[in-house]
C-alpha cells in the first residue's frame, strides 16, 4: 500500500541548450525555498533525472541539495526507447521531460509524487498535509479554454472528448496520483497496442502534454474527486495568483512582480515560477527573492552553446515544416 505519511518529487533537470545553462542556479533557488518554507523530511524522495552525458556533473552539483532525499537518476537507464529516436527533431526536449515525469511511478513506492522545475520557488510555508488534504492531492485548477491547443490534442490521443467547457489542472507544480499516471499508461497501450513511452515518441508532431492526458483520463474513469481536491476556501492553493511567465522588454515582468504581495502572510498560492524560457538571469531572481528567505547559490559551468540552440532551432523548424506536410496530407 502507497504511504500516504510522505509525498515524492520529481525534478527533471537539464544543463546544455537553449534556456538550460542556468538551471543549476533555478535549483538553488528552488531547494533553498523549500528548506526555507518546509522541510526535507516531507519527501520520501526527491528525484533529479538527467542525460547521460550531465549526470556525473549533476551528481556533483546536487551535493549541495543533499539534506533533501536526494537521488539523482541517469535516464537512459529507464527510458531506453529515447535512444530509438535519435534524429535530433523526433525528441522535443518539452516532450521528453514529460515522458520522464510520466515515468516516475516506476521510481516511487508514495501514492503522490510531486512535480517540479528548476524555475519554480516556494513562497509560504507548507507541510505536508497543505499538499495531501485527507489523502487527495492539492490541485490548481484553470479553464481549459485558456490552453485548447494543449487539450485537444490529448483528448484526440486518447480517442475522447476534450470538454473545454471545463476545468483542467494547471502546469507545474503540480502534484499527480501514481495510481492514475499506471491508469494513463494502461489506457495508452490498450489503445495502441505498444508500450506507451514509444506511444508518445510516435506523437511528437502533436502537442499533447503529460498534464491534459492524465486528467482527462482520469476524468474519463470517473477518479478525479477519488485522488485530487482543489484548496477550501482560506487554505493557501498550489500556485499564485501570478507567476512570470514572459519575460517583458528587458526583463520587465519581474521588476513588475510583486513580491510583498506574494510573500504577504494574507497571500494566496504556495508556489510561483519565473519561467526559465524569459531568459531572466537568476542574478536578477535571487536579487528579487533574497528579501524573504536566504538563497546560496553554487558555483557553476554554464553551457551557452551556440551550437547546441542551433541544433535545437533546426530540430523545431523541421517539426514544424513536417506538421504542415501531416495536416495538408492526413
Amino acid at each position: 500500500m502507497p504511504s500516504l505519511t510522505k509525498i515524492s518529487a520529481i525534478l527533471p533537470v537539464k544543463t546544455r541548450g537553449r534556456h538550460y545553462a542556468d538551471n543549476i542556479a533555478r535549483c538553488d533557488i528552488l531547494f533553498s525555498s523549500l528548506r526555507h518554507f518546509s522541510s526535507p523530511d516531507i519527501f520520501d524522495k526527491f528525484l533529479v533525472i538527467v542525460p547521460h552525458d550531465e549526470f556525473e556533473e549533476v551528481r556533483g552539483y546536487a551535493e549541495a541539495w543533499r539534506d533533501f532525499p536526494i537521488e539523482v537518476v541517469d535516464e537512459s537507464v529507464h527510458m531506453t526507447a529515447f535512444a530509438e529516436f535519435n534524429q535530433r527533431h523526433q525528441i522535443r526536449p518539452w516532450h521528453r521531460q514529460q515522458i520522464i515525469k510520466l515515468y516516475t511511478p516506476a521510481l516511487i513506492t508514495t501514492e503522490y509524487f510531486m512535480v517540479f522545475d528548476p524555475d519554480v520557488f516556494a513562497i509560504h510555508p507548507f507541510t505536508i498535509d497543505d499538499l495531501i488534504v485527507n489523502g487527495r492531492a492539492l490541485t490548481y485548477c484553470q479553464p481549459r479554454m485558456r490552453e485548447p491547443h494543449l487539450w485537444r490534442p490529448s483528448a484526440k490521443l486518447l480517442a475522447q472528448d476534450p470538454h473545454l467547457d471545463r476545468e483542467g489542472i494547471w502546469w507545474t507544480p503540480a502534484i499527480l496520483s501514481k495510481t492514475l499516471v499506471e491508469h494513463l499508461q494502461q489506457r495508452l497501450e490498450e489503445l495502441y497496442r505498444q508500450d506507451w513511452i514509444r506511444i508518445l515518441l510516435s506523437n511528437y508532431m502533436i502537442d499533447w502534454t503529460e498534464y491534459t492526458l492524465y486528467w482527462l483520463n482520469a476524468e474519463r474513469e470517473g477518479l478525479l474527486d477519488r485522488y485530487h481536491v482543489a484548496a477550501e476556501q482560506g487554505h493557501r492553493s498550489m500556485h499564485a495568483s501570478e507567476s512570470v511567465w514572459y519575460a517583458g522588454k528587458k526583463g520587465r515582468n519581474l521588476d513588475e512582480w510583486q513580491a510583498d504581495h506574494h510573500f504577504a502572510s494574507d497571500s494566496d498560492g504556495l508556489f510561483a515560477v519565473v519561467q526559465s524560457n524569459t531568459f531572466i538571469p537568476p542574478a536578477r531572481v535571487v536579487e528579487k527573492l533574497r528579501p524573504y528567505f536566504p538563497i546560496t547559490l553554487q558555483p557553476y559551468q554554464r553551457h551557452d552553446s551556440l551550437f547546441l540552440k542551433g541544433l535545437e532551432l533546426y530540430s523545431a523548424l523541421a517539426r514544424r515544416v513536417l506538421q504542415a506536410f501531416h495536416h495538408r496530407w492526413r
